[in-house]
């Protein structure tokens, strides 16, 4: 008997989850622990592994469907079974759940769906005359690329996608990403263009952009995944919060030759990010001020310091949280943000790994950066910048010696942060980096 495959809760707080993409298609042998589907949620992509060996034998939500936690959305079997429907499928007496919670509802259809007539009197913008042809047509408006004046499809809109032969699911997913089926090569039957055929060409697309030279001509390429999150909650940042930036230099020559030296004797190496990560934290647990989020008309002081570390991916940006930072040493604290930027690199974070920061920290001492802004990750009210290190020649007492000053960069929330107030604990950064041992015995 099949064995049902759902949308699995990855988190305490996921209701939903987006289907970034199946790693294995129907029809072919899965081993159990073996990545089978992708998951996207608002906070991360997360790959999701075979509960059990065998056959896929049906796979009923695409990518790009956003399917509720708990629902069914393929099934596995044995080797020779297959997939029929109605009889693979639990009945609702094995399901009586199924019963008691209603389903949300939600606009993403399933490769079924895609097959039905097109409702003509659907909202999808569009002309008297190219709902009319559609209808006869049994197209479905929501696949068809608009080129009129205000958005809306247009009679030749139509007229074009029927001249071109493709499956519904086909055209729905070149809709969505932003490419002419005209452009696209189908190996369908009778050169008809197939899902498979419309990924192969986004593939290129993407390969294409990443080739492109000056002088080419431009590419045009919608927002997805991770970098669609990224943009949202970027603008959110932006509209929501007034920030303002300080900036500061922290003479870390002393620090350099104590890590220097407990390097050569730790088990684990401790980098220059761990010290800012502890010295942050260390300044949160004074300066509990600065440790608030705006949520509406209020200030939320959190008890705990959970802290947030930037990591860059090739895709794009994910901020894994340390729980209660303060109260680890330098050492587990190296240990732990190794740990979640390996795991983030490779895609094994949680959703709730990513969830719950009160103040971030933003490495970007690598790109020689003396100084940046960086940008509020709401509803946290400060984030700070650790910025590359300089060699500067400085007079201590009647000589003249080379220290090396470390940069950086404290944006805030203006609503909830007062400039003073920024200061204060920004100097209190400073003052832990320049003095490295209170860092190790407090």
């Amino acid at each position: 008997m099949a064995t049902e495959i759902i949308m699995p809760k990855l988190g305490m707080s996921m209701e939903e989850g987006k289907i970034a993409r199946w790693m294995k298609s129907e029809g072919d042998a899965v081993e159990t622990g073996e990545p089978l589907f992708e998951v996207e949620t608002d906070k991360v992509n997360m790959e999701v592994e075979a509960l059990v060996s065998g056959i896929l034998l049906k796979i009923l939500r695409d990518p790009g469907e956003v399917v509720p936690v708990t629902e069914i959305i393929g099934y596995m079997g044995d080797a020779g079974e297959k997939w029929v429907p109605g009889e693979n499928e639990l009945t609702e007496k094995e399901h009586p759940e199924k019963n008691k919670i209603p389903k949300k509802d939600h606009s993403a259809q399933t490769s079924q769906e895609f097959d039905k007539p097109i409702d003509p009197g659907t909202r999808v913008p569009a002309t008297p005359a190219a709902r009319r042809i559609a209808a006869e047509k049994g197209l479905d408006l929501s696949a068809v690329q608009a080129t009129g004046r205000h958005g809306e499809i247009i009679a030749r809109d139509v007229e074009k996608a029927i001249a071109v032969s493709a499956t519904p699911l086909a055209r729905k997913i070149a809709n969505k990403e932003g490419i002419p089926l005209s452009a696209i090569r189908g190996t369908g039957i009778g050169g008809r263009i197939t899902k498979e055929d419309v990924l192969k060409a986004l593939d290129t697309t993407e390969k294409a952009v990443m080739a492109a030279q000056d002088g080419e001509r431009p590419i045009r390429k919608k927002m997805t995944g991770m970098r669609r999150i990224i943009a949202d909650r970027m603008l959110q940042s932006h509209l929501q919060a007034p920030p303002v930036t300080q900036h500061m230099r922290a003479d870390v020559t002393d620090l350099l030759a104590l890590r220097k030296q407990l390097n050569e004797i730790a088990e684990d190496r401790i980098s220059l990010n761990d010290f800012a990560m502890k010295a942050t934290a260390m300044a949160l647990r004074e300066h509990r001020e600065m440790n608030v989020s705006v949520e509406g008309d209020d200030l939320v002081y959190h008890p705990e310091i959970n802290l947030g570390m930037a990591v860059a991916l090739e895709e794009g940006l994910i901020v894994p949280v340390i729980p209660e930072a303060d109260q680890l040493s330098l050492t587990d604290l190296s240990r732990t943000t190794r740990d979640l930027a390996t795991r983030a690199r490779e895609k094994r974070l949680g959703p709730d790994e990513v969830t719950g920061g009160t103040f971030t920290v933003s490495n970007m001492g690598a790109f020689d950066l003396f100084a940046f802004t960086p940008i509020l990750n709401p509803p946290e009210a400060g984030i700070l910048g650790v910025c590359t290190i300089e060699k500067q020649l400085q007079m201590k007492g009647d000589k003249i010696e080379e220290r090396s000053l470390m940069g950086l960069s404290l944006t805030f929330d203006h609503r909830a942060i007062d400039g003073a107030q920024s200061a204060v604990f920004l100097g209190k950064i400073r003052t832990l980096l320049e003095r490295p041992l209170e860092i190790l015995i407090r």
